[in-house]
Parts: C-alpha cells; sequence; structure tokens
C-alpha cells in the first residue's frame, strides 16, 4: 500500500463543506409536534371519575375461580362389518367413510374482575412512555445511521481527496524526473558536443601548428638553400672577380710592359695625349665623366689636390665592362664618387680614329 502524500500548501486552510441541517431540523420540529398533539388527544383531562373498564384474564390449567371442564363421555366406537363375499369380476367398493371429528369442548369463560382505572392510566402512560422511548431511540438509530452515512461519505471523500494528491505527487514527481532526465541528457549532449568541438579544435589547432612548423621548416630551408645558392654565387662571383683581377693585373703587368718609353705602339704615348692618337679624348672622357661625379668638394686649403686613378676595362662597344682603383685619393667618399661617375659614363665616348681601347686608366683630381 502506498503511503500518503502529505503536502505543504502555503495558502489559507481549505473551508470545510456546509451540510445543510435545515432539513433535519424542519423534520425533528414537525415530530415533536405531532407527539404534542397526540399527548393532547390522548390523556383524558377530565376531572370526573371514569366508568368501569371491563378486563379479561386467562390462564392455564385450572383456576381457583373457574370450575373444572366437564368430562365428556366417550363416543361408541361402530361394529366392524362382516366381510363380504368375494364376487368375481365386480368393481371394488368404495372406502367408507371416516368417522366423525370428535365435538370442541366448549370454552371456559374466566371470571371478569374489575380493574382501577389509576391502574390502566399508568399502564397507559407507560405505553406511552415505552412507545415514546421506542420511537426516540428509532430516531436516535436513524440520525446514528445517518451520521455515520455523512461519516463514511466523509472518509470516502477524504480517500478519494488524498488518493487525487497522491495521483498529482506522483505525476509531478514523474514529469520533474522525465525533466531532470532530459536536462541531463541534454547536458550529456553539450558535453560531449564541446568535447567533439574541442578535439576538433585541438586537431585544428595541431594541423595549423605541424603546418607553420611545416612551412618555417621550408622557409628555413629555402632560407638555408637561397643562403646557400647566394654564398655559391658570392664565391663564384668572388672567384671570377679574383680571376678578372688576375686577368687585369696580368694585362696591367702587360700595359705596363708596353707603356714603356720608346716602345712603338705602346699606351704610354695614347695616355700622355688623351687616349690613342685622338688629342682631345681625354677631355670628352672627363666630359662624360664629370657630371656623375656626386660629391660636393671642401674648401681647398694647401696646396694638395687628392687625386683618384682608376682603370677601367672597355668592351669593344666602349661599354664598362669594369674598374678597379689602382691609386686611392685617400678619401673613401670621393673615390666612391668617381667610381660612380665612371659607371656612369656607358658607354664612354668614342676616338675619333680607331676603335676602343680595352683598358683606359682615368685619373680624376679634387680640384682641377
Amino acid at each position: 500500500m502506498t503511503p500518503p502524500i502529505i503536502r505543504h500548501r502555503s495558502g489559507p486552510p481549505a473551508t470545510p463543506p456546509n451540510n445543510d441541517n435545515r432539513n433535519a431540523l424542519i423534520l425533528a420540529v414537525a415530530v415533536h409536534l405531532l407527539l404534542l398533539v397526540a399527548l393532547i388527544f390522548g390523556v383524558s383531562w377530565r376531572t370526573e371519575a371514569p366508568g368501569p373498564v371491563e378486563v379479561q384474564l386467562w390462564a392455564d390449567g385450572n383456576s381457583p375461580v373457574s370450575p373444572p371442564p366437564t368430562p365428556q363421555p366417550e363416543q361408541p366406537k361402530p361394529a366392524p362389518k362382516p366381510e363380504p363375499k368375494p364376487e368375481p369380476e365386480k368393481a371394488p367398493e368404495p372406502p367408507p367413510p371416516p368417522p366423525p371429528p370428535p365435538k370442541p369442548e366448549p370454552e371456559v369463560q374466566p371470571k371478569t374482575e374489575e380493574v382501577d382505572p389509576e391502574i390502566a392510566i399508568q399502564e397507559a402512560k407507560k405505553k406511552r412512555e415505552q412507545e415514546e422511548k421506542a420511537r426516540q431511540a428509532a430516531e436516535a438509530a436513524k440520525e446514528k445511521a445517518r451520521l455515520e452515512e455523512e461519516r463514511k461519505q466523509a472518509e470516502l471523500k477524504e480517500k478519494k481527496r488524498l488518493e487525487q494528491e497522491r495521483q498529482a505527487a506522483e505525476k509531478a514527481a514523474a514529469e520533474k524526473a522525465a525533466a531532470d532526465k532530459a536536462a541531463a541528457d541534454k547536458a550529456a549532449a553539450e558535453k560531449a558536443a564541446a568535447a567533439e568541438k574541442k578535439a576538433k579544435d585541438d586537431a585544428a589547432k595541431k594541423a595549423a601548428a605541424d603546418k607553420a612548423a611545416a612551412d618555417k621548416a621550408a622557409a628555413e630551408k629555402a632560407a638555408a638553400d637561397k643562403a646557400a645558392a647566394e654564398k655559391a654565387a658570392a664565391e663564384k662571383a668572388a672567384a671570377a672577380k679574383k680571376a678578372a683581377a688576375d686577368k687585369a693585373l696580368k694585362d696591367a703587368f702587360r700595359n705596363d710592359a708596353l707603356g714603356a718609353a720608346g716602345i712603338p705602339g705602346g699606351t704610354a704615348d695614347r695616355n700622355q695625349a688623351g687616349g690613342g692618337r685622338d688629342n682631345g679624348y681625354a677631355a670628352k672622357v672627363r666630359a662624360c665623366i664629370l657630371p656623375g661625379v656626386a660629391y660636393q668638394p671642401p674648401p681647398r686649403s694647401g696646396s694638395g689636390n687628392p687625386t683618384a686613378q682608376y682603370r677601367v676595362q672597355l668592351g669593344t662597344d666602349g661599354k664598362v665592362n669594369g674598374v678597379s682603383l689602382t691609386e686611392s685619393s685617400g678619401n673613401p667618399a670621393f673615390d666612391r664618387a668617381v667610381e660612380t661617375g665612371i659607371r656612369r659614363c656607358n658607354p664612354f665616348p668614342k676616338p675619333s680614329t680607331g676603335g676602343y681601347d680595352k683598358f683606359i686608366d682615368v685619373v680624376h683630381k679634387m680640384y682641377d
């Protein structure tokens, strides 16, 4: 059996049902009125003495006031009839009639005695009181039955109310359990989704980190390859430059040898004359180089005149293929400005007669 569920209600207490007792009150008043009328008409209010009352008394056996019953003579028994001779093929005779019933004895009339009227009134009153008590007992029993019925009905209503409350409580508990289960399932699903999302994010971050590491490694490898290539190119350029310097040095030694005085076809005469067989070639070269020398010389002090001397290697078309400093002026900025001017003079002016010399010595003074 499920124990009753007690609920606490914060509101005002329930109002008990209002039992309508007006019908019972009206019925009780009517019964009392009827009883009063019966008492009024049933009791004799006369003051004169009542008349004689005849009362019959019956008693079993011999009474001292009544004579014993006279004995009745016995009825003679009928004589038996002779048996008839049997006759063949004759119908049977009907049975003889029953004997007559005995005569009833005469009733003995008891002797009447006179009864006191007061005793009769007391007995009548006592009888009425007994009837009233019986009626009251019947009404009390009826009222008790009605109250018992009302009690049973109230118990049934209370039981029904408790059952409804129990069912409502069970329903609420079931709904709460379902809601809690749904909330737990939702929380579990959200947690699983969050875990899955975190796993995906971690995987994406790891993939991004791996990609970044791979990109970094590739970039470092590319940078290393580039550095190696640049180093190889620099080494190659240095080797080529060294080879060119060695070749230029050899050519310089050769030109120096050719430039010795008294050697026909040497460069000494050409350099003295301004290059080749063109007396104005040196001025042309100076006019081509000077605009490219971006250097503002300081005010001259004394007789010193810094001079930068370069050996320029030219191609057959007059383009500058190489510039090497053969004598510094002592001022690196001036030396670089002169070299820039030489490189900007590209191609060199063409001689009036003949082709370009392979090497030309350019001498540039700061204050000339």
